[in-house]
């Protein structure tokens, strides 16, 4: 099983390729690349098992627009939470067009997939391989909580994915009250995980700094922390103390792209610190002026029991390389006990 973490930009999209040209996709980045989609038709997908977007705004449902267009009678499911966004959002109104015509048809969007019973909710199980995907959040009064305060990140589902004893946890963009809640239900234990897309693309998650102290302590612990960011001028994503709390517990970084948080000149870094395969990341062509990739598309391969980031050891000597070399030191080389450029990585 392959899990791609896809380069889009400041936005998230997640393909998980099963083999037998099936794909689940988690997310689909922003309309205008139309990245997700092609994506799949450069890997071969045919048939789209789960089509999910965790919350409806638009830097993960836009290109999820032109996936419902081109796959729209070979989609098994297509996933949806009722947030205080959706039914004014392009993807609801282009989904209920598609049903309209007759291309999309009811069954195919079954009700809101949330956890109830104090129990995860099964998104999509595969019998033969024991892999399986599963909602861990919200439950169905948090999203109705979320919905009535207008908080569209408090509806976002956390998608959890089990394969071969190995787990990668899409965490959108919750929140800590969410991560409490998950937190108590498991009866406070700690979701361990091989790879974390980080919640809201390492920016603010509704807490305190007590809090994002808590969120990496207890309720997640993970191996790897991909951040799905973007190369622009003012960013905002990742955080400095995100970044610099997940590496104090032992997280090896990945960024999909390079920010001015990490160097004062990324048009000088083009191609950027790896250059990323056309079929694994964003197309070289594309007009993206801005556009620097870091890690770019990250893959990461579950088989007979172990998982493999591509790349990643590479990465980590290129980061390292950029540290010693940028006047401005990146964010994944500063840690919260040393305020200058640690060249050791984890």
């Amino acid at each position: 099983m392959e899990v791609y973490f896809v380069d889009v930009g400041l936005g998230s999209c997640h393909v998980i390729l099963l083999g037998g040209r099936r794909a689940i996709v988690i997310d689909c980045g922003v309309r205008s690349d139309h990245i997700a989609l092609q994506f799949l038709q450069r890997n071969g997908v045919e048939h789209v098992d789960r089509l999910i977007t965790s919350h409806s705004d638009g830097d993960h449902t836009g290109g999820a627009i032109s996936i419902l267009d081109h796959y729209a009678e070979n989609i098994e499911k297509i996933c949806i939470v009722q947030d205080h966004k959706l039914l004014k959002s392009l993807y609801w109104r282009r989904l209920f067009a598609l049903k309209k015509e007759g291309r999309i048809h009811e069954r195919q969007i079954p009700p809101p997939l949330l956890p109830e019973d104090d129990l995860p909710k099964l998104i999509w199980a595969d019998e033969a391989s024991g892999a399986k995907l599963r909602c861990f959040s919200p439950t169905f009064v948090e999203n109705l909580e979320a919905q009535q305060s207008s908080n569209a990140n408090g509806s976002s589902m956390v998608f959890v994915l089990d394969y071969q004893g190995r787990r990668v946890v899409f965490a959108a963009d919750s929140v800590v009250p969410q991560w409490r809640k998950i937190y108590e239900r498991r009866g406070n234990r700690t979701v361990e995980c091989d790879i974390l897309a980080v919640p809201h693309h390492g920016g603010l998650t509704d807490g305190s700094h007590a809090d994002l102290d808590w969120l990496y302590d207890q309720a997640i612990r993970c191996d790897v922390a991909v951040f799905s960011v973007g190369t622009v001028r003012r960013p905002k994503h990742p955080r400095a103390e995100v970044v610099a709390k997940l590496r104090s517990v032992g997280a090896t970084i990945l960024c999909t792209e390079i920010t001015s948080l990490c160097s004062e000149s990324t048009m000088g870094l083009k191609p950027g610190v790896l250059q990323p395969q056309v079929h694994l990341g964003r197309a070289m062509n594309l007009p993206q002026k801005s556009y620097v990739p870091c890690a770019g598309t990250v893959l990461a391969t579950i088989s007979n029991g172990s998982i493999e980031v591509d790349r990643l050891q590479v990465h980590q000597n290129a980061v390292n390389h950029l540290a010693a070399t940028s006047k401005t030191c990146p964010l994944c080389r500063i840690s919260q006990t040393n305020p200058g450029c640690d060249l050791k990585g984890t």
